[in-house]
């Protein structure tokens, strides 16, 4: 099923013509017809209308028609089950990731023994690599002057 005539379906279960829910949800006619007739409408548009007939948010109508619209925008059948299973697989696959990294990611931090203002500026570092950089540049100038002035320098025999 379409989102388009599950809305239709909804729209005519609650006895709403297309003035009738122009008017209450202080909208143009057109946009139900938008609606009705597939035409690209944002989401927002669809649950506005719909909580205007009465469904609220969390309820299973608004989200049989997000999940529907999503299909229709995207393309990809996540009403099937078999999406739904490699979607759900897909998501626990990426959190034990996550949670490994995370737990790898703790034990270095713990093993290295940085404190609170050090992981504080290493977040900060990798939240803004350009700062990395410029610290860099000052690294290297100080280090090539710390090598000018340890190499000795040659006197010409007119500066003695």
């Amino acid at each position: 099923m379409h989102y388009t005539q599950l809305f239709r379906s909804l729209r005519e279960s609650k006895g709403l013509t297309l003035d009738e829910l122009a008017r209450l949800s202080r909208c143009h006619r057109n946009t139900i017809v938008n609606v009705e007739s597939g035409r690209p409408v944002k989401l927002k548009t669809v649950a506005h209308l719909m909580q205007k007939m009465g469904y609220p948010a969390g309820s299973t109508e608004m989200r049989s028609i997000a999940l529907l619209w999503l299909e229709a925008v995207s393309g990809l059948p996540f009403s099937h089950q078999e999406t739904e299973r490699a979607a759900r697989k897909a998501i626990a696959s990426y959190r034990s990731g996550a949670r490994q990294a995370a737990k790898r990611l703790e034990e270095t931090i713990s093993q290295t023994g940085l404190t609170q203002d050090q992981i504080s500026l290493l977040i900060f570092a990798a939240r803004h690599p350009e700062m990395l950089e410029i610290l860099g540049s000052i690294r290297d100038l100080t280090t090539d002057l710390a090598a000018a002035s340890a190499t000795p320098q040659l006197k010409v025999a007119e500066d003695e």
